[in-house]
């Protein structure tokens, strides 16, 4: 598929070589022949260098010496123009009418270049993904297929699709080069057609001006040269007249006697003629014996030829009938062997599916016993799901007493912790108040002593003071930290019992007086 693409693609490429150089060529043409009649309309007198030019001029001339009134210029020019041939690459001679044509179709040929070479892109693609997808389905149940080879043998088609659409891309690209050059923009304005017609309209103004006034000047223009014609026209005119009767009596005798001559001339000449006839038939005679003659020698040495062709033939006759039978012995004997083999594979075929069969059944017993199996064992747990249950019921049942005794006494351990929690604060306060009094007391102590003695009583009150508010932090601390343990004991000793609640609340109604309510927790 990238041969087909980078060929497709040369094409192209080559078409669009072909465009730029013949534009160029035409084009560098084109406007040599149009400096050459600018030059030539402005000398006047110079003769023209290319060959169509001259022949315009020729033309031209030989038509008006002859009297032609309207002379169609234009005609004239396109005639020699389109004629005029240009060596393309230097191999080849195109007419200029031919290669301006060629020009203005290579952009449609790129286009549908590029557009079937994604279509055959595509095609050969698909051709592929459908062969893949067929491959892939008969060696699907093979040891080797994995889904990386299947990414592998996929990703294939689709690199020759995304390949295939280089061609329209180069077929397009290419078009719009063409045609941008075509249309002058790379040069100023000035495309082919706009060179031709300049070509056309310049010749012709020189043909019809310039040229014609060169023409004209070739004649006489002066009043002497005008008499002497018409005098020349009159004695024409009155010898005419005068030796008109003479000429025609003269012609008549003339024409009886070239008449007889012409009888005389004939008779002799057929005399020659069935001369010349003999002469010529024997001469064919005898050639024709010579010819005979070679005729037969030829003929015996072809028969000579023939008769060793047919012997030859005859042998390798014999040779191919030979080779026919050994082959034909050896076909029978591949189509019995072929035979034989097909009947090995039918009973292979059936062999197979007979196991395939015993093998299914043996699955098919071997699944509903484990089906039984799993069915009784599955009973088997129910029964024991349910024996568990019950214990855990009559255990559950013993316990509800131990429970709320346990929550009494807890409650009133929470009780004891609280009063003791209160007799540590009231005990802190009072302490704290003794400190602060102890603190004011020194103070003042401090204010009635010297300076330096009273600097370090100070700093001594502020390690006095610091180290209480480390002490009551300590204290708040730990207070903290036994509140919340008791506060996390509580809501797992609730959870417990909202859970235990919940599990026993389907067996029996009749003992949800005994469990430990979550208002009750929260209350004590």
């Amino acid at each position: 598929m990238d041969s087909l693409t980078m060929a497709v693609v040369g094409v192209i490429c080559f078409l669009v070589f072909i465009g730029l150089v013949g534009y160029a060529q035409t084009g560098y043409r084109l406007k040599m022949w149009i400096r050459e009649l600018q030059e030539l309309e402005a000398q006047g007198t110079s003769q023209p260098r290319s060959r169509w030019i001259q022949r315009v001029c020729s033309d031209y001339r030989q038509y008006h010496l002859s009297g032609v009134s309207s002379l169609n210029s234009q005609a004239l020019i396109e005639k020699h123009l389109f004629q005029e041939r240009i060596p393309l690459l230097g191999l080849m001679r195109i007419p200029v009418g031919n290669i301006q044509k060629v020009l203005q179709q290579l952009p449609a040929f790129t286009i549908i270049l590029g557009v079937l070479g994604t279509f055959i892109g595509l095609t050969l693609s698909l051709l592929s993904m459908q062969d893949t997808l067929f491959r892939l389905g008969s060696s699907a149940a093979g040891p080797n297929m994995t889904m990386n080879s299947i990414i592998s043998s996929l990703t294939a088609p689709f690199e020759g699709m995304s390949v295939a659409f280089i061609t329209s891309i180069a077929g397009i690209g290419g078009a719009l080069i063409l045609n941008i050059l075509q249309t002058g923009f790379l040069s100023r304005g000035s495309s082919l057609t706009y060179l031709q017609g300049k070509v056309m309209s310049d010749c012709e103004v020189y043909l019809d001006h310039a040229f014609n006034c060169l023409l004209l000047q070739e004649k006489p223009q002066d009043s002497a040269e005008r008499l002497l014609d018409r005098l020349a026209a009159k004695i024409e005119e009155s010898f005419q007249k005068s030796v008109g009767h003479f000429g025609a009596s003269m012609t008549e005798f003339t024409a009886g006697l070239k008449t007889a001559m012409e009888d005389v001339k004939g008779i002799y000449e057929a005399q020659r003629l069935h001369s010349e006839s003999f002469a010529a038939s024997a001469s064919t005679l005898e050639q024709f014996g010579l010819q005979f003659h070679k005729t037969i020698e030829k003929q015996d040495s072809m028969h000579k030829a023939v008769d060793q062709s047919i012997s030859v033939l005859a042998a390798q006759i014999k040779s191919f009938e030979h080779q026919l039978q050994k082959s034909t012995e050896r076909h029978n004997a591949g189509q019995q062997t072929f035979e034989l083999m097909i009947q090995r594979s039918d009973k292979v075929l059936a062999e197979s599916q007979r196991r395939s069969e015993e093998f299914a059944g043996n699955m098919a017993r071997a699944l509903q016993e484990q089906l039984q199996h799993y069915a009784n064992q599955h009973d088997a747990l129910e029964s024991r799901l349910g024996q568990k249950q019950e214990e855990w019921y009559y255990r559950y049942s013993e316990k509800q007493g131990e429970y709320g005794r346990a929550a009494a006494d807890f409650a009133s351990s929470v009780q004891q912790l609280e009063k003791g929690f209160y007799n540590a604060v009231e005990h802190m306060k009072r302490d704290f108040v003794e400190q602060i009094r102890n603190v004011l007391e020194r103070e003042r102590q401090l204010s009635q002593q010297s300076g330096p003695q009273r600097g370090d009583d100070i700093r001594e009150l502020a390690r006095t003071l610091e180290n209480l508010f480390h002490g009551l932090s300590r204290d708040f601390t730990s207070s903290n930290r036994t509140l919340g343990d008791m506060y996390h004991l509580l809501q797992r000793m609730y959870q417990t019992a909202m859970d235990n609640q919940t599990v026993y609340d389907s067996r029996d109604r009749d003992n949800e007086s005994r469990l430990i309510s979550s208002h009750d927790i929260k209350r004590r």
